[in-house]
């Protein structure tokens, strides 16, 4: 890996600050976990990256998946979960953990790349592009080798990125302003989109998802016109999807959708 060089970003990392628990019991609301980072599903399963693991909602309860580690970035795609942050009390990992895999949702994570250097608290897969927010360095590292090889790039302000799952050479930055769009994975970018105050974005195979504060969007592709939906939020702090399924985190819990975003129902409480 190349040496690390310091970059200038501003980029929105937000957290619900929650109760906490016993770590091992399942729990009915998200006020019983603490500090949920983001929100992610495979297509079957919703899942919560938390300060004490990867839990998944089954039977409307919240249960630990695996073993208990401070999940930051989290990355599905396909059935490889990817995963960084800090080790939990019974991994032998150094701090932090880098990129790590988990081959069978969650229950078991290794090493990829980085261990024991980078904290990523965004990161984003396609393919063999790996490109996340090293939040230790205040970088933006990408590689286009599956994790192997890594370089510092230089990006416009954003508040969120996301790869193109079907072109993983696109990489599209959300922001006040708008929306940039990259082709050539992060050597250049241009603006795409007039939508103002993007704070988060999602690429998924069907649509691209985005949301401001309170409200989410979704469109074909980066040129076309966004189309918000009716169904109002509270202070989005994440996105995901994955199949037919979009998940939304925000102040009141997590609110899931079945039908690409046409229709949502809160399927977690935050109380």
């Amino acid at each position: 890996m190349q040496r690390i060089t310091k970059v200038t970003f501003s980029l929105v990392i937000l957290a619900l600050t929650l109760a906490g628990c016993s770590k091992s019991d399942p729990v009915a609301s998200l006020s019983g976990l603490t500090h949920v980072h983001s929100v992610a599903t495979d297509g079957k399963n919703i899942y919560v990256a938390s300060h004490h693991g990867l839990y998944v909602l089954k039977e409307k309860e919240w249960k630990l998946q695996g073993e208990d580690f401070d999940v930051m970035g989290l990355a599905i795609t396909g059935t490889d979960f990817y995963a960084s942050g800090h080790p939990g009390p019974t991994q032998d990992l150094p701090d932090p953990v880098g990129v790590l895999i988990s081959k069978n949702q969650g229950r078991t994570w290794k090493p990829v790349s980085l261990t024991g250097e980078v904290d990523f608290h965004l990161l984003e897969v396609s393919g063999a592009n790996f490109i996340g927010v090293a939040a230790n360095y205040g970088s933006i590292l990408k590689s286009p080798d599956g994790a192997k090889d890594w370089e510092t790039v230089q990006v416009p302000e954003f508040s969120d990125l996301t790869l193109n799952p079907d072109s993983p050479n696109e990489l599209l930055l959300s922001g006040e302003s708008g929306l940039s769009i990259s082709k050539d994975f992060a050597r250049s970018f241009s603006a795409v989109n007039s939508l103002e105050n993007v704070s988060k974005v999602e690429w998924h195979s069907d649509y691209l998802y985005a949301s401001t504060d309170n409200a989410f969007f979704r469109t074909k592709s980066p040129q076309d016109k966004f189309q918000e939906t009716q169904y109002k939020f509270q202070s989005i702090s994440d996105i995901a999807s994955s199949k037919n399924i979009v998940v939304v985190l925000d102040e009141l819990g997590v609110h899931v959708s079945y039908d690409f975003g046409s229709s949502f129902s809160l399927v977690s409480k935050n109380n």
